[in-house]
């Protein structure tokens, strides 16, 4: 079983890697800006590949766009490791606890081509 792992898109608040790696010292989590990561201002679709080569989730707020870019991606053959968009409703520590159940109790392999929506539960 293989861990999720997962990339912050830059519209995410930077305090969430730090809430996460507070409580969870071992879970992978990067944002897009750091070293060996995209830089920011990347567009989607190259977010979107660079995920797939590093299988790493992909979780951003842009509901707008990113799915019809997921869609665009799997079309061409591309894959994901799973894209996770946080509602209005998201408050910092909602997104940080469905995070850590996401790492926790799955696999990156379940997350394969998903599009889910955070908060998980309403």
């Amino acid at each position: 079983m293989s861990q999720v792992q997962f990339l912050l898109d830059e519209n995410m608040p930077r305090a969430l890697a730090a809430a996460l790696r507070r409580r969870e010292p071992t879970l992978d989590v990067r944002r897009v800006g750091q070293s060996d990561m995209p830089s920011i201002g990347t567009n989607d679709p190259d977010l979107l590949r660079f995920c797939q080569q590093s299988e790493r989730l992909l979780v951003s707020r842009d509901k707008s766009s990113m799915p019809q870019h997921v869609a665009d991606h799997v079309a061409q053959g591309g894959h994901t490791p799973g894209v996770l968009l946080a509602t209005n409703r998201c408050t910092l520590g909602s997104l940080a606890e469905d995070l850590l159940l996401i790492w926790s109790a799955t696999s990156s392999s379940e997350w394969q081509d998903v599009i889910a929506y955070l908060p998980l539960t309403d």
